[in-house]
Parts: C-alpha cells; sequence; structure tokens
C-alpha cells in the first residue's frame, strides 16, 4: 500500500507539460441573435438565423487533462425571440459511427456522447440551470448552487433535438425563458458555457476553458450576450394528479387488500421573474425507490438519503455545505410515526400540504421560506402515533464580491400538537438559529463558519427521556451535565471554523468544531454527535494532467481528533488514501484507515454507562472498477478490519457488473457479504441507571449479512421506460462470553470486563428482508407523467445464528408479501 501512495504521490508532485495557456473563461463571450422566423426543432441548422448566428469554438479539454486542446471542434450558435432561448451546438467527429447513444429514462447519465448547455440567469456567478441532450434523445437537467454544488432533482420543461449526419452530431436546444430566473431589464447578459462529452475517449471539452482544481464551476462561465427586450414571461404551472392504490394489510382473521383512492396538486407559480411559489397539496411518493436494508448495531439511528421530489427539488438554497442539511432534515417531514407500535399502523406520516417560496433579490440576497403540515395519525388502537405536525423553515443568504464572500442565516421551528398520551413522551416545540458565512480571498484559499442555537421544549417527561437518549445519555456516570428530571427544555449550540485552500495541485484543510451538551437538533434535523470538540486537518494532491501509467490520480491523508467538552479524549483517526483511474481506463483506489489511537474512549458503547475505554483498530480497503465505456463494466472491493487486540475483525467483500443488452437495455447486479466478530458488543443494562450496582452487560458477536441488490432498466423511448429494483438482505449472529464492564478505563484490553452470568445470553437470531418496486413512467406529453408501480416486501425472522442462503431465500419467500399497486396520473399545462 505504501508503495502505491508513493507512486501516486510522485505522479501528483511532477509538474504538468508547458502549454500555451487559453484566456480567462471571464473574458469569454459569445452573442445572441434575434430571431423573427419559427425555428423547427429537429437538430438541424436550415432556419436563416443559424447561418448569421455568430460562430464560437474555442473549446478546450478538463478531462482528463485540463485546459488541454479538445480532440474534436465543436461549434455553439445562440438565437432567441420573444419567448425562448435556443442554442445550436455542433459536435464534429470524424467517426460518426463510433458515436455512442444508449437511452435511458430521464435524468439518467449513461456513458454516452453528451452536450451540456449552462445557464447562469442572474449572472451572479453561485447558481446556474444545467441542460443536457445525447444522440438518443435523451434529457437531463439540474441545478447549481454554491458555485460547484450539483442538484439533479429540478425538472424543467424544455426541449431539444439532436441528429446524426457524417460529419458528428448536432443538439438543437429550446429553453423557455419561463424556466429561467433572472431580473427583468431591457438587455441582459446570463453567464453561459457548453460542455461535450466524447465516449470513447473519456474526453470532456468545454467553452469556455473549465478548470477543476479550482474547485469551482458557475464563476468560471463566460458570457452571452445581446437579449434584448424580451419582456417578462408569466410562470405558472399547475399538476394535478390522481392516484390509485391496491394495499396489503394484516387483519386478525388474515390479509386484506384494500382499493384506496388519493388525488393531489402540484403548484409553482412565478410570483415575479426572480421570486417562485412551490406549493404541493397531498403530495404521493409512491414511485420513490425504497430506502435499503441494513444491519445497524449502533446506539444511532441512521440517516437516509431524500428521495422525494418536493423537497429534492429547490433544496439547494437550504443547503450551506453541512451545518444547514444537519438542522433541515427533510426525512424527518412525512416521517415514519415515532410511537408506530404494530404491523398494520400506519407507515408514514401524512403530508397534508406543503409551500415553498424562494427568490433571488437585486445585489446578490437569497431568501427561501418552507411551511409544512403534517397530520395527526391514529395507530389500529386509536390512539396517536404521531401528532399534527407544523414545520416553518426560513432561509437569507447575502452574496458579496461576485460571489467570493457570504453571509447567511436560517431558522427552523417545529410545533406539535400534543395530547394527553403523547405529552410525555415527545418534545412539544423545537426551534433553531443558524449565521454561516465564508469568505474567499487570493483566488484560491477560505475561512469559513457556522455557529447556531438549538431550543427543545417539552413536559418534564419527555425532556427527562430525552436526557436518556444516545445523542446525550445524561445519566453516564462521569458526564459533565448532570440529568435533571424536572428540566423542561433541552438548549444547546454549535460552532464551526475552517480554513482551506480549495484550488490547486494541493488542498489543504483545517477544521474545528465545538457542540454544547445540551444541543438537541432530532426534531427536524438529524445531528447525533453533541458533547463535542473536534479537529480535524487534511490534505489533498491531485494530477492535473494525465502521465504515462494513469489518466487520474489523486491521493488524501487526514487527521482528526475529537474530545468531549470536558476533555476526555473520545476519537482519533488517521487516513491515507489513493485513487487512480489508468490509461485502460480501469480504476483503483486503496485506503488505510487507523482509528481509537491513544487513549480514546467511547461515551455511547454502554448505552448510559460509563466512558469505555478503546483500543485501536486497523482497516484496509481495496476498490477495483472496470471500463464504463465497454458492455460489462465489472466492480469489487475487499476490506479487512482488525480491533480490540486482535478480538475483533470484519472481513468484507463485495462483487458487482453493470451491463448494457445494445442502447435500450442495462443490468446492475452487486453481492456483499460480511463476516465479523465483535469482542464487545453491548447487550442490555440491568438494574438503575442511577445506581451504582448497574450491569453493564457485553458479549462477543459473530455475525454474517449477505445482501444481493438488482437493478434492470429498459428504456423504449426517451419518454418511456421500466426500471426495476430488488434487494434481499439476510443477517444472522450469535451471541457468546457474556460480560459486564469491570474497570472502564483500564489499559490492558481483557481488564475492562468481567464474566458476568446474572441473566441468561440473549439470542440474536437471522433476520430477512426483501424490498423491491417495479416503475413504469411515460412521460406521454412535456411535464406529464403516468407512473404504474407494483411494490413488494417480504420480512421473516428465525432463531437460527447462521447465513445460509438458499434456505434463507426460501424462507424468506415463503413469508407472505407485502403487495401495493400503484397508478399515478399527472397532467402538466401552463394556463
Amino acid at each position: 500500500m505504501h508503495r502505491l501512495v508513493f507512486v501516486a504521490t510522485l505522479a501528483l508532485l511532477t509538474p504538468p507539460a508547458l502549454s500555451a495557456q487559453p484566456a480567462d473563461p471571464n473574458t469569454a463571450q459569445t452573442r445572441a441573435v434575434r430571431t423573427d422566423e419559427p425555428i423547427t426543432l429537429d437538430g438541424r441548422d436550415r432556419e436563416p438565423v443559424w447561418a448569421t448566428a455568430p460562430v464560437t469554438d474555442d473549446f478546450y479539454q478538463f478531462t482528463p487533462a485540463e485546459a488541454g486542446p479538445a480532440r474534436f471542434r465543436t461549434t455553439i450558435r445562440v438565437a432567441y425571440d420573444d419567448r425562448t432561448l435556443y442554442v445550436f451546438v455542433r459536435a464534429y467527429d470524424p467517426s460518426p459511427d463510433s458515436l455512442v447513444a444508449l437511452l435511458s429514462r430521464r435524468d439518467v447519465r449513461t456513458p454516452s456522447e453528451w452536450i451540456k448547455v449552462v445557464i447562469d440567469g442572474f449572472r451572479d456567478r453561485r447558481s446556474a440551470l444545467q441542460f443536457m441532450v445525447n444522440p438518443a434523445g435523451v434529457k437531463r437537467d439540474a441545478t447549481v448552487y454554491g458555485d460547484i454544488s450539483e442538484d439533479i432533482a429540478w425538472d424543467g420543461v424544455w426541449d431539444a433535438a439532436t441528429h446524426i449526419d457524417a460529419e458528428g452530431w448536432t443538439a438543437e436546444f429550446a429553453i423557455p425563458f419561463s424556466q429561467l430566473r433572472f431580473t427583468p431589464k431591457s438587455e441582459h447578459v446570463f453567464g453561459f458555457g457548453v460542455w461535450r462529452d466524447i465516449a470513447r475517449y473519456g474526453e470532456r471539452d468545454a467553452w469556455p476553458v473549465y478548470r477543476p482544481s479550482r474547485q469551482t464551476f458557475a464563476s468560471q462561465l463566460g458570457d452571452l450576450v445581446g437579449i434584448r427586450d424580451i419582456g417578462r414571461n408569466r410562470r405558472l404551472e399547475v399538476m394535478p394528479y390522481v392516484v390509485t392504490k391496491n394495499v396489503t394489510e394484516p387483519r386478525a382473521d388474515g390479509w386484506a387488500h384494500p382499493q384506496q383512492q388519493t388525488g393531489g396538486l402540484d403548484l409553482k407559480a412565478g410570483l415575479t421573474t426572480n421570486i417562485t411559489l412551490d406549493a404541493t397539496i397531498n403530495p404521493d411518493f409512491g414511485q420513490v425507490e425504497m430506502d435499503p436494508a441494513l444491519l445497524n448495531l449502533s446506539a444511532f439511528e441512521v440517516r437516509f438519503e431524500e428521495r422525494r421530489p418536493f423537497f429534492m427539488e429547490g433544496s439547494n438554497l437550504f443547503r450551506c455545505a453541512g451545518p444547514c442539511e444537519g438542522i433541515f432534515y427533510t426525512r424527518r417531514v412525512g416521517r415514519t410515526p415515532q410511537l408506530r407500535a404494530a404491523a398494520n399502523d400506519p407507515r408514514f406520516s401524512t403530508i397534508q400540504g406543503a409551500a415553498k417560496i424562494t427568490g433571488r433579490l437585486e445585489g446578490g440576497a437569497q431568501f427561501g421560506l418552507v411551511a409544512v403540515s403534517s397530520a395527526r395519525e391514529e395507530g389500529a388502537g386509536g390512539q396517536t402515533i404521531e401528532p399534527q405536525t407544523t414545520t416553518l423553515v426560513g432561509r437569507f443568504v447575502q452574496d458579496f464580491r461576485g460571489g467570493r464572500s457570504q453571509f447567511g442565516t436560517m431558522v427552523t421551528s417545529l410545533v406539535r400538537n400534543l395530547d394527553a398520551s403523547t405529552e410525555p413522551l415527545l418534545r412539544r416545540e423545537a426551534y433553531t438559529l443558524l449565521l454561516q458565512g465564508y469568505h474567499r480571498f487570493a483566488d484560491r484559499w477560505e475561512v469559513s463558519g457556522y455557529t447556531g442555537r438549538s431550543t427543545a421544549i417539552g413536559s418534564a417527561e419527555a425532556i427527562a427521556r430525552t436526557q436518556l437518549t444516545s445523542v446525550h445519555y445524561f445519566q453516564r456516570p462521569d458526564h459533565d451535565t448532570p440529568y435533571d428530571p424536572t428540566r423542561t427544555s433541552m438548549n444547546g449550540g454549535v460552532s464551526s471554523l475552517t480554513l482551506r485552500r480549495f484550488a490547486g495541485r494541493a488542498r489543504w484543510e483545517t477544521t474545528t468544531r465545538y457542540a454544547e451538551p445540551g444541543t438537541e437538533l432530532n426534531d427536524l434535523g438529524f445531528v447525533t454527535l453533541v458533547d463535542d470538540v473536534m479537529l480535524r486537518n487534511q490534505l489533498v494532491l491531485t494530477a492535473l494532467r494525465p502521465g504515462l501509467w494513469h489518466r487520474r490520480v489523486n491521493a488524501v491523508a487526514s487527521a482528526e481528533q475529537h474530545w468531549t467538552t470536558g476533555g476526555l479524549p473520545t476519537g482519533s483517526t488517521l487516513q491515507l488514501h489513493a485513487a487512480a483511474e489508468f490509461v485502460n481506463f480501469w480504476g483503483s483506489s486503496i485506503t488505510y484507515n487507523a482509528s481509537r489511537l491513544g487513549a480514546t474512549h467511547c461515551v455511547s458503547c454502554a448505552r448510559g454507562g460509563p466512558a469505555l475505554r478503546q483500543s485501536p483498530a486497523h482497516r484496509v480497503t481495496l476498490t477495483f472498477s472496470g471500463d464504463q465505456r465497454k458492455n460489462v463494466m465489472p466492480d469489487a472491493s475487499l476490506s479487512y478490519t482488525t480491533a480490540d487486540e486482535g478480538r475483533s475483525y470484519t472481513k468484507a467483500a463485495g462483487v458487482g457488473v453493470t451491463a448494457r443488452a445494445g442502447t435500450r437495455t442495462s443490468f446492475e447486479l452487486s453481492a456483499n457479504y460480511q463476516d465479523a466478530v465483535i469482542d464487545a458488543q453491548w447487550v442490555r443494562n440491568y438494574g438503575d441507571p442511577f445506581s451504582d450496582t448497574t450491569h453493564y452487560t457485553f458479549a462477543r458477536l459473530a455475525s454474517e449479512t449477505f445482501d444481493l441488490t438488482a437493478r434492470a432498466n429498459v428504456t423504449l423511448s426517451p419518454t418511456l421506460s421500466l426500471q426495476l429494483y430488488a434487494q434481499p438482505f439476510i443477517a444472522a449472529g450469535t451471541f457468546s462470553d457474556q460480560r459486564e464492564i469491570a474497570s472502564p478505563y483500564a489499559k490492558e484490553y481483557a481488564a475492562r470486563y468481567a464474566s458476568y452470568a446474572g441473566v441468561p445470553l440473549p439470542g440474536f437470531g437471522d433476520f430477512k428482508q426483501f424490498n423491491s418496486n417495479l416503475v413504469a413512467r411515460w412521460e406521454y406529453r412535456p411535464g406529464s407523467v403516468l407512473f404504474v408501480v407494483w411494490q413488494q416486501g417480504r420480512a421473516d425472522f428465525s432463531p437460527m445464528g447462521d447465513v445460509s442462503v438458499g434456505p434463507d431465500f426460501r424462507s424468506l419467500f415463503a413469508t407472505h408479501p407485502d403487495n401495493t399497486l400503484l397508478v399515478k396520473l399527472s397532467y402538466w399545462f401552463n394556463p
């Protein structure tokens, strides 16, 4: 491993060959011309305006070589009328029969040729819209925020046509001004750029020149000039939908399959040209892929990615590189009811309505407001399992110096309408306030930081329960903050400061973070690490040009330390990482991680017991990936971890393959297996947690997990596709050698525990789960979609503690399935 890291580092430190350098992208300019004649969108430049529009062709490569010469010529021409911006791109290629044109559903990126048009309507150098198409006519779109971050959830209503001929291929875009955001003026200057992907060479070219080493994007766009007198386009988009659903429900006398119907409405309205209202009434997300199954042995909940379109689209304003996502975790909205206890209880809270207003003002100010109302959910016995909840989130950001400096604030509010049964169990109110900002200087340095305060309010019983959760564990006998059963609120704050060099071949970052013990953000956010002081340093080295043996290569070294706010060391980690893409387009990486170094302690391992000293752990991970240009692309990973002076280990392996059958069909299949022994896995605490006679018990857990994930995509046309997802998951384990904590701070591992026989050791068992969905999607007119969705879930448990794939699968698929058949029809219109 050290040899690979050394070779990668040597490649990174070798200076690139000198060549003529292109001009600064901020001085690049192309001009649009007005057309008074209609343009037929067919991928051909036969209209008179294309003969008079200025041609721009000074493209430069940015992958694999930064600012290298483009392999083939690419030209841009731009026209417009009162309602639409037209862009015509010709991608020359001497071998048009070698063009890669793969079909897929909208917004799925395949290893094809691509043309991307980027427009920054506000010309703020911080945000942009992206419109992409490949030669098969597959469209993708996305928004850019924070200069470089991408949000693929946005689906604009626009069109494109492509054509392949003897000179290569062309892409003709028609982008309505109603889909863009800009300030009303008589004459406009938009930020503008065009990218081209040449699939068989793995090359990406751009106009103007794009330098990935600067770690910026929107601020490297050129200018589009010449657009005059386009007036104001009314923006009102309405999308009503109806859903009919057949579900499986357990009943006392067997299974029932009731039919359910519902309807709803999505609305997008341009209150002005730069302020937008998004609203939804009774939204349905039945077409969204299920969360993956997993085995969680930690004290904390697992964070899942947001997949619901309303909460993904336009969420970029509510992200600020970490802290904003911590205090506004959108999966809390419409969450699984917190007091759900029975299999036939509702699985999700009903969102009655939601609205989102976002806008930008003159001078670089942005603002956003999200309001959501969720209904009260009843369990099978009529009790409240999730109260009616009102959520408000506000955000304001002011950019300075053309986006090189920023100050922002964010506030959140959550109020639950509790009744007598939920008052002792759930917090009634939660509020947060965040201030954040950054300042860039010398073209490659940035200082950033944030500070925030949180307050959670509830009954004494609810706040007492909060103090006992894994986020706080105030009952710990060595905690610096005492447990107080009379408290009716939790108050705290988090602050952080970062200095980083964000551009160039060598990038460096130092971050500090301080989180007070009373911080509680998990009503609307997701923050599990409080009572914590952190220091992290990281160095990244990246090659800007390909070498004799690599197309791309980078190396990372990082170190991170943690303490409680009282000064107890709780973590020390060192990580070395190297990754490369070779000249044959195969890739590989190696990572070494050393954690729990020195005298560090785990404050959550005993689930409210004393902090427990940790012994060092070491992990090595190898990954391999094939050439994505091929019809069959394999990948594999291997990982080995050893800890607790050799008593604990984890062996993990994963293999996968992505295959294409022609241009319309693709398959993905992956399998992962893990064999692990945790010598000191927490089992249970016995006795009064506030007495010195409590037994904090642990045992040796030998476990195995196996999962198989399959995906298939059949695309009949760019607007009609079929998508399958299926994942069986098996986890099994056995406990042995039950012990309790004897001397938690002992240096010797064995001295920390003593044998415990007070209560028989519980079993672990064999858990099996299967999740799948089949989605047919037809965009029968622009913006209007028909979904037909079939979902199936199964679950099984047995007391056996070994993974046996054949019998486990037979047992799993012998259980009664939980089936859902859903038909959802939406219709988009712009009155």
